[in-house]
C-alpha cells in the first residue's frame, strides 16, 4: 500500500487534472519532477482542430490534512524550496500552488457511488511571484484567501490574466 503522503500526492493531482479537464485544457506532468506537479495548457480552435495555444501555466500541487482553516484564510506551511521556486519572476511561465486540504482521518477523503465522485473538501490556489525572499529556513507561513478555490471558474480566470500578461 502507499504511503499517507503517496496518497494525498495522487489525490492532489488527480484534483488539479480533474479541473483542468473540466475547462478543457491539457496537462502533462514533468519528469523528472523538480517542484512542478503539472504544467496546464491553453487549448484553442484552429479550423476543425484543438491545437496548443502555447500559453501554459506550472503547478505545484500540494496537499494537507492539517491547514488551519479560519476566518477568510487558509493558513499553509510551505517548505521554503518550494516557497523560493514559486516565487521567481524570471520564470517564462507562471507559477502558481495548489493546496489540497482533506480531513484529517483517511477513510473521509474519497467517497463514491454510482452517482458521483466526491473528494472531500476542496484546493486553493496561491500565486507566490514577485513575493520577497525570505531568511527562515524551513517553511513559510503562508495566508492565502479562502476565496482562492480552484475550480474550473477559477483556473479559466487565470490562464485568461495570464493570456493577457498580467498575474495569475
Amino acid at each position: 500500500m502507499l504511503t499517507r503522503e503517496h496518497r494525498q500526492e495522487g489525490l492532489s493531482r488527480a484534483y488539479v487534472q480533474a479541473v483542468a479537464a473540466a475547462c478543457g485544457m491539457g496537462y502533462s506532468l514533468p519528469s523528472p519532477d523538480y517542484g512542478i506537479d503539472l504544467t496546464l495548457e491553453d487549448i484553442l480552435i484552429r479550423g476543425r482542430r484543438r491545437v496548443p495555444s502555447g500559453w501554459k501555466l506550472d503547478v505545484q500541487a500540494k496537499c494537507t490534512t492539517l491547514a488551519d482553516i479560519h476566518g477568510a484564510f487558509v493558513k499553509y506551511d510551505l517548505e521554503v524550496r518550494a516557497y523560493e521556486d514559486l516565487r521567481d519572476i524570471e520564470a517564462p511561465c507562471h507559477r502558481i500552488l495548489v493546496v489540497l486540504v482533506l480531513p484529517e482521518d483517511d477513510s473521509e477523503w474519497l467517497a463514491q457511488t454510482e452517482e458521483e465522485l466526491l473528494l472531500r473538501r476542496c484546493a486553493y490556489w496561491y500565486s507566490l511571484r514577485g513575493r520577497e525572499h525570505t531568511k527562515r529556513r524551513r517553511t513559510v507561513r503562508l495566508s492565502i484567501p479562502r476565496a482562492n478555490v480552484f475550480s474550473p471558474e477559477a483556473l479559466r480566470g487565470i490562464m485568461d490574466r495570464v493570456k493577457k500578461g498580467g498575474v495569475p
